[in-house]
């Protein structure tokens, strides 16, 4: 799961649209090396996690991602403890 990765090798994804499942993120997130992908439900529902086997991986694919479109709806990429520690 999301947890046995490091924070540095994690990054946030919101603005998941509603009919996107974790299959579909992944598919849009295995381009960039995501080993593992999570779309949240409940009160963390839009939003989601990729992890990534380096740190170097998950910068880059902040860079390459953020604002690109799955099923309708632009993603926003962005550092794992940021957005941790924001919410």
């Amino acid at each position: 799961s999301a947890n046995n990765f490091k924070p540095e090798k994690k990054v946030w994804i919101g603005g998941i649209p509603e009919a996107v499942t974790y299959k579909e993120l992944h598919e849009h997130m295995k381009p960039s090396g995501a080993k593992w992908v999570e779309v949240f439900k409940g009160s963390g529902k839009g939003s989601g996690v990729a992890c990534y086997a380096t740190s170097e991986e998950a910068t880059a694919a902040i860079a390459a991602l953020n604002g690109s479109t799955v099923g309708g709806g632009n993603l926003q990429v962005d550092a794992w403890e940021k957005k941790a520690k924001e919410a």
